[in-house]
């Protein structure tokens, strides 16, 4: 599966991304502008739609926008702002999360957070932004269907290293089964897919995240 985190404010990269015809998963911030309406338009074309949620990051100059879940929140306004996250994205079957190495290391606010999720009939897809994240393995405490990370696809944002990326996304699929890669709307992420797709289509077979979370 390929997820393509950040959605919701590149209009015209988010539209070619979409009109690929790829099976891309697309993860929605909620408080972007174009949110409601790329979200529709993914989801009448068969695309499943994660809820990208905004959790503190350790190094304070990284700011996850508006919305953000912070350690020092209060449990009933983590509860309200993940509610108003979840509501803000139309069609959205499950969540990852956007920056949070801090925050998705705290077994308690990842808690608060996952039980929201189970009372809604969500899945949880750990982006893996630290090593030492405790959120998938929470959610399988809770018995909340969940997967993780295995590939950036596009920290280097070109198309050569990109296309790179997702060979190694490739080997690991054919490895474990089943892999998931994490990228972005970008000019590198779009030409990368657009020159690799035939090639990646050969190899594997794309799936929406919701059939790789168990």
């Amino acid at each position: 599966a390929i997820i393509i985190d950040d959605m919701g404010y590149h209009r015209r990269l988010g539209a070619e991304l979409l009109a690929l015809g790829m099976n891309l998963t697309f993860s929605f911030l909620p408080h972007a502008p174009a949110t409601a309406e790329q979200a529709e338009q993914a989801w009448q074309t068969g695309h499943d739609i994660l809820v990208h949620m905004p959790m503190e990051a350790r190094d304070p100059a990284f700011d996850p926008g508006p919305g953000t879940l912070y350690l020092n929140d209060s449990p009933a306004r983590i509860r309200s702002l993940t509610a108003e996250n979840l509501a803000l994205v139309p069609h959205a079957i499950g969540m990852n999360n956007h920056m949070g190495s801090r925050y998705t290391e705290n077994r308690p606010a990842m808690h608060e957070v996952l039980a929201l999720l189970r009372q809604k009939g969500l899945f949880y897809v750990d982006s893996m932004t630290t090593p030492r994240s405790v959120g998938m393995d929470e959610a399988r405490k809770m018995g909340i269907k969940t997967g993780r990370r295995r590939v950036f696809l596009d920290n280097v944002k070109t198309r050569k290293d990109t296309c790179h990326q997702l060979r190694l996304l490739v080997a690991a699929a054919k490895k474990h089964g089943q892999a998931i890669g994490i990228g972005h709307p970008d000019e590198a992420m779009l030409k990368a897919l657009t020159r690799c797709r035939d090639h990646l289509l050969r190899q594997v077979r794309i799936v929406g995240v919701h059939e790789l979370v168990r």
